[in-house]
């Protein structure tokens, strides 16, 4: 594991300019392109899941994530958790990070300008077209939801690209996808969970990002949440699924009935797992999850998710960018 920490003096130290700058050619370099439309796909829909002897969410340390351990824990559970990837230090400074973003974000009176935590590159208008309120709709769904995407605030971004390199998670995920890894505007997200914690519906993000594509999401606690300690966690059903689950019966299109949960479909229970500040969670667009909802959360959840797709195959909708 790296010893690379990321610290509030770092962040706010860094050319503000020249990160913006960064991320608008990470996004204009994929305007452009399209996916293949033949991938080679890590899962495919024809093929049954295996049946693994436990049905669990595997864990693994740190100083155990190897591609190996990596894609047997997609390939047999569907998910992978990684105790202690990342230090306290770098994640209290990203929670910091996550209130100044999220808070900017919210405020219709701010002004985009030089600023470490809102300074939104001007090419996000024309790659994501006022006439069609694309950007005006996805930012009004962060507000409602507690969250910002990352690419508001390009010094975070940048700084979380380094973050990630710095532990070896570049290489890791090239090797997991067969491709050197993009991510993605809508799908790179800090989060801040709001109370009390609204009912949230299971999905599988395949639903509305598409199927034929390879992905891996990291999704990262930057407090700890789960269990007994008040914060809301995610609840997961904890099997390979290698299909869109039906949405009969569920409320919105692209997700899953309680109903559908718990019947044949399923043969797992939903479990909840309790996280760390500095753990992960990885699994891709066919993993069955939802946000944990109780009336006893007392306690807000940071987190940030990070989707990634192989250079190649790639959901064109959730609006790709170069690493």
């Amino acid at each position: 594991m790296s010893a690379f920490e990321l610290t509030t003096v770092d962040l706010e130290s860094r050319n503000i300019a020249s990160d913006c700058a960064r991320i608008s050619t990470r996004i204009e370099s994929y305007r452009a392109r399209e996916a293949a439309a033949h991938p080679s796909l890590i899962v495919s829909e024809q093929h049954e899941p295996p049946i693994p002897a436990e049905r669990c969410v595997p864990e693994i340390t740190a100083n155990e994530l190897t591609i190996d351990s990596l894609r047997a824990g997609i390939s047999e559970h569907g998910a992978l958790i990684v105790r202690n990837l990342f230090s306290k230090t770098s994640m209290d400074t990203l929670i910091k990070a996550a209130d100044s973003v999220i808070d900017a974000c919210s405020d219709s009176t701010l002004t985009p300008g030089i600023n470490t935590y809102y300074n939104p590159p001007g090419n996000l208008r024309t790659i994501m077209p006022k006439k069609d309120r694309e950007l005006g709709n996805t930012r009004s769904f962060h507000r409602e939801s507690g969250s910002a995407m990352c690419v508001e605030a390009p010094s975070v971004a940048e700084a979380l690209l380094q973050l990630y390199e710095a532990h070896g998670l570049k290489e890791l995920i090239g090797l997991y996808l067969g491709e050197p890894p993009c991510l993605s505007v809508k799908k790179w997200v800090l989060r801040r969970s709001k109370l009390p914690v609204a009912e949230a519906g299971w999905h599988q993000d395949g639903a509305f990002m598409g199927t034929n594509l390879n992905s891996l999401n990291m999704w990262m606690p930057l407090n700890e949440c789960g269990g007994t300690t008040g914060a809301p966690s995610m609840d997961v059903v904890p099997q390979r699924l290698n299909k869109i689950a039906s949405a009969a019966g569920a409320q919105f299109d692209w997700s899953v009935s309680d109903s559908q949960v718990s019947s044949r479909l399923v043969n797992s229970q939903p479990l909840a797992p309790t996280f760390s500040a500095g753990d992960v969670f990885f699994f891709d667009h066919f993993y069955l999850h939802r946000t944990q909802y109780r009336p006893d959360f007392t306690k807000l959840r940071y987190a940030v998710e990070t989707w990634f797709f192989g250079a190649s195959s790639f959901p064109k909708n959730q609006i790709p960018i170069a690493w």
